[in-house]
């Protein structure tokens, strides 16, 4: 799916409830004026709204990681508090995703009126910074001595300058090109200032009036909205895995066959050169893929022996043909665990100082009864503080293997600390949430069968 079809179907679902609740509820009233215009905008960017909070808040967590991902880029541009932000990231992320369904659920409903137009007009405009800071990164390679806002000394764009390559609007389930995510955002944005200056008119689903008890029926319908998404953020990170899962660590997914189809498919770039003729000023851009058909920009030379033709360094760019594969599968370099043909767990721990021991316990436990079977287990971890990791093994029992990994890589493969994986050939059978750890003779009754 791409940004285009997605906006297609967003568009589609808009139209159907301007068809039911717009236009078409209108006209079951006398004398109602209509307005199909601003009330289709109103359900489309309603209805983006709360799937892109959706999306995202199946996985808080990545949310959470990516958006530390931009506080550490404006950190590098010397923006105070980032580091602040830093640490809080999840947080902020949690209100961010609830705002987001909240708000789209608000707009379809015309509950808030300025309230929510001016939020969402506010929020859109926040993503769109981030954006628009992003993709102007390219214009820079080094970020920690080139200001973003130094125009003066700005390089020629170049898309690999660009420090985050994926934007996270709409998490895991669909990446977009730095430049796509930045046009989409000036779209919404154009749109949400549009509904803030037209708030009167908006479609209202729900009477003002109303009252259930104390409070407005209104109000019980933000409150409800607001402990529903709550919930479902909390329940996606802290109580248990993300109930869908678009990693490339999947259950189901054949990790061999993923990582030899992302080796096979490799990125193509192009490289646009610029030629100028010292005699006669003259500038020819060539790309990289056709400078063998024009020799004489390097054999013709002048009396003195001078090549005529000088390449211009400072209007040389890159531009990617095909980003090829950019999946954390790349980086899985565990030949001893993909070409295991037996059943084997892979326990995953980021951050030991931050991991749940007690969950380890659990895990030693089932591994040592698995291993009675022939079961081996393996444990990745990335950071362990000060504490000496055969101190931390023998603190939870952990009679396994343990091996060191990339902290992007484990964060991708299982959101939790720690996290328990079943593999067999390859594949991977089951992955457990660290609150969830189940006793191995129900492992093996439900999931080694064969």
């Amino acid at each position: 799916m791409t940004v285009y079809t997605l906006f297609l179907y967003i568009g589609i679902v808009a139209l159907a409830i301007w068809a039911i609740f717009g236009v078409g509820h209108s006209k079951l009233k006398q004398h109602s004026v209509t307005h199909p215009v601003k009330w289709y905008i109103q359900y489309f960017v309603g209805s983006l709204l709360v799937f892109s909070g959706l999306v995202k808040a199946v996985d808080p967590l990545g949310t959470a990681y990516k958006m530390q991902d931009y506080f550490t880029e404006f950190q590098a541009q010397g923006l105070p508090f980032m580091d602040t932000m830093h640490e809080n990231a999840l947080v902020f992320s949690l209100v961010m995703l609830v705002l987001e369904v909240v708000l789209g659920l608000c707009l379809i409903l015309g509950i808030g009126q300025q309230r929510t137009t001016r939020l969402t007009f506010l929020m859109i405009l926040f993503f769109t910074f981030l954006t628009g800071f992003n993709y102007l990164t390219g214009y820079t390679s080094k970020p920690n001595e080139v200001g973003i806002l130094e125009f003066a000394k700005w390089e020629a764009f170049s898309d690999s300058n660009i420090r985050i390559t994926d934007c996270g609007c709409f998490g895991d389930f669909l990446k977009l090109k730095p430049i796509e995510t930045f046009c989409k955002d000036i779209l919404l944005l154009i749109l949400s200032f549009y509904l803030m200056l037209k708030t009167s008119n908006l479609k209202e689903l729900v009477p003002q009036a109303k009252k259930i008890g104390p409070l407005k029926l209104r109000t019980l319908i933000c409150l409800l909205f607001i402990g529903l998404s709550s919930w479902f953020c909390f329940q996606n990170y802290y109580l248990d895995k993300p109930m869908v899962d678009f990693r490339p660590f999947a259950e189901g997914l054949d990790l061999r066959k993923a990582k030899e189809d992302c080796a096979a498919n490799v990125p193509v770039t192009e490289t646009i050169y610029t030629y100028k003729n010292n005699e006669s000023s003259e500038e020819k851009i060539i790309n990289s893929n056709e400078i063998a058909d024009h020799p004489y920009l390097w054999v013709d030379k002048d009396v003195n022996g001078k090549t005529i033709w000088e390449i211009q360094s400072d209007k040389t760019q890159s531009k990617i043909i095909h980003e090829g594969c950019n999946s954390q599968i790349q980086y899985f370099e565990f030949p001893e665990i993909l070409e295991e043909s037996d059943y084997n767990f892979l326990v995953l721990s980021g951050d030991l100082t931050k991991t749940d021991k007690e969950a380890y316990k659990k895990i030693s436990s089932l591994v040592s009864t698995a291993e009675k079977d022939g079961i081996k287990t393996r444990a990745f971890y990335y950071y362990t503080g000060k504490q000496n990791i055969d101190a931390f093994r023998h603190e939870v029992n952990g009679a396994y293997e343990f091996m060191t990994a990339d902290d992007k890589l484990i964060k991708t493969i299982i959101r939790a600390n720690p996290g328990l994986l079943l593999l067999k050939d390859g594949k991977v059978i089951k992955k457990w949430h660290h609150k969830h750890i189940p006793d191995y003779l129900v492992v093996k009754e439900q999931f080694m069968s064969e």
